[in-house]
This record gives structure tokens, C-alpha cells and sequence, in this order.
């Protein structure tokens, strides 16, 4: 049986992907954040040979790098290099789950080979990640794959991203409150994401990069009004106009190369993974 090593296990992605894994035949080794500091070389030697790492672990609140940009590099950059030098010692071939990292477009779509432009400490740290996993990739001879998500959203996602505040209004006040509506994000539901990090385990070798997400985008004011839709609601919605300092405007990702090597189509377009997400969150209620 292939056994694969899940850092960051507890977390909104880790969590579902412990049991999508399980459930397509593999056998799974928890990293969760509670078993200790990823960037402590001791705490790597007590764990088992595996034959995959897939490795989400990382501090990844944006808000909370510009207060803390150390240690965000630190727990990322130092985090990623001691995951790599684990899977070196075991040859384990690993996934390292990035994210988007090319600031204000240049052109739409963005293509992998667009210029990595980070613009926040988060995504200064996954470039530099990045860059570690590549070099250990050239110059180790490791089997990596690194796959740039974009907006990810789902069941479980921590309430202070957008699309969940946007239902949890929806479902229990009187008014939609939002900063700015016209910012558009590439958003991807989770379970394409499950399978596109199963589909880079069954075909990583050597070095791979591809962008995930779902090659079309929506404003803030679309995700509101597909949400009311399936609420169905028409609850006032208030922008207090906002704009973010250094705002992003629109995001596309090109997914041709992963479509074309990995075989991988998001099957969820944004009304059936909002419908999902929705009637976990009532169910929770």
C-alpha cells in the first residue's frame, strides 16, 4: 500500500484530504499542527518512511503576515526545507501546495510562467518556498510537484474568508455588509482540489508546477448575488467601498497545463460548489 504523509492535516484543505486519500486506497500519516514545529529538525526524525509527502502545512493568514512577516518566513521558508530534506532521506516524492503568487496580472489568464510578483509576506514566503523545492528538485534529483491554487472555498473554511462571512450573513442577518464589490477571484471548490492533488501524487516525476483553479472569475457582487439565489433571500447589501491598498482587481488562472498533463478538469462549477457549501453551513447552523 502507498503511504502518504499529510502535513498540515487538521486544516481546511488537510482535513478533507485525509479522507478522500483514505478513500481511494492509500494509507495516511498525519502531521497535524499539534504534534509540533515543523521547522525543528528533531521532530522530522521521528517520523516513518513514506512514499509521498503532501505538504500543506503553513501559517497562511494574509492579514496576520504583514504583522508578522518573520514568522511567516520563517515557519514556511524553514518548514518547506526540512519537509524536503525528510523526503530526501526517504526518497518521498512530494506535493507542495503553494498558492497564487503573481500579484497584479500582467495578462489574463495567468500562465504558470507569468512573473511571480508577491505581494504580501504569505506569498513572499511560498515564492521562496518555492524556490527551495526547486532547487532540491535540480540539484537532489526529487520528484516534486507544486500546484498554485487560487481561491479556494468549501465546507469548513475559516469564517473569515469571504465566501463564508458572505453566507453566514445571508443566513443570519438582516443585511449583507462587504468593503468593496468589484474585485473578481478565480474561486475553486475543494473537492477539485482533492483531486487534483491526487491526480499530481499518481503522476508526479522530476519537477512539475501547475496552476489550479477554474479559468473564469466573479466579482465580489456576483458571489453575493449567487448566494442569494440559493438562499433565497434579497437582503440589502452595503459596501462600505473600500478598496484594499495595493488591490488586485481580476484573477484568472490559464489551467491548459494541468487540463494537459495531469488530466485534470474542476468538475464543480461556482452554483454547485456554492450549493454545497451552503447546505453544510445550514446544516451546522
Amino acid at each position: 500500500m502507498n503511504k502518504i504523509l499529510i502535513t498540515g492535516s487538521t486544516g481546511f484543505i488537510g482535513k478533507t484530504l485525509v479522507d478522500y486519500l483514505k478513500s481511494n486506497g492509500f494509507e495516511i500519516l498525519e502531521f497535524p499542527r499539534e504534534k509540533g514545529d515543523i521547522t525543528q529538525k528533531e521532530i522530522w526524525k521521528s517520523i516513518a518512511k513514506v512514499n509521498y509527502v503532501v505538504h500543506l502545512a503553513a501559517r497562511n493568514f494574509v492579514p496576520d503576515s504583514w504583522k508578522e512577516s518573520s514568522d511567516f518566513l520563517e515557519s514556511n521558508v524553514i518548514g518547506t526545507s526540512r519537509m524536503l530534506e525528510y523526503a530526501k532521506e526517504h526518497d518521498s516524492k512530494v506535493i507542495f501546495v503553494s498558492a497564487y503568487l503573481y500579484g497584479k496580472p500582467e495578462i489574463l489568464p495567468i500562465k504558470e510562467a507569468h512573473p511571480l510578483l508577491p505581494n504580501n509576506p504569505y506569498a513572499l514566503s511560498k515564492v521562496l518556498s518555492e524556490e527551495v523545492c526547486r532547487f532540491h528538485s535540480q540539484y537532489f534529483d526529487q520528484d516534486i510537484t507544486i500546484l498554485r491554487l487560487f481561491n479556494v472555498y468549501g465546507p469548513g473554511q475559516r469564517s473569515s474568508f469571504l465566501i463564508p462571512t458572505i453566507v453566514n450573513q445571508c443566513l443570519k442577518n438582516d443585511k449583507i455588509e462587504v468593503l468593496d464589490l468589484e474585485p473578481r477571484r478565480d474561486y475553486i471548490y475543494i473537492e477539485d482540489v482533492l483531486n487534483a492533488i491526487l491526480l499530481s501524487i499518481k503522476n508526479v516525476n522530476k519537477f512539475q508546477l501547475y496552476n489550479i483553479g477554474s479559468g473564469t472569475s466573479f466579482s465580489v457582487s456576483e458571489i453575493i448575488d449567487r448566494i442569494q439565489k440559493i438562499c433565497n433571500t434579497k437582503l440589502p447589501v452595503i459596501s462600505s467601498q473600500v478598496v484594499r491598498k495595493n488591490e488586485i482587481m481580476d484573477v484568472i488562472a490559464d489551467i491548459s497545463l494541468a487540463k494537459k498533463e495531469l488530466n485534470w478538469v474542476p468538475q464543480f462549477d461556482l452554483a454547485k460548489g456554492l450549493e454545497k457549501t451552503i447546505a453544510t453551513l445550514r446544516k451546522f447552523d
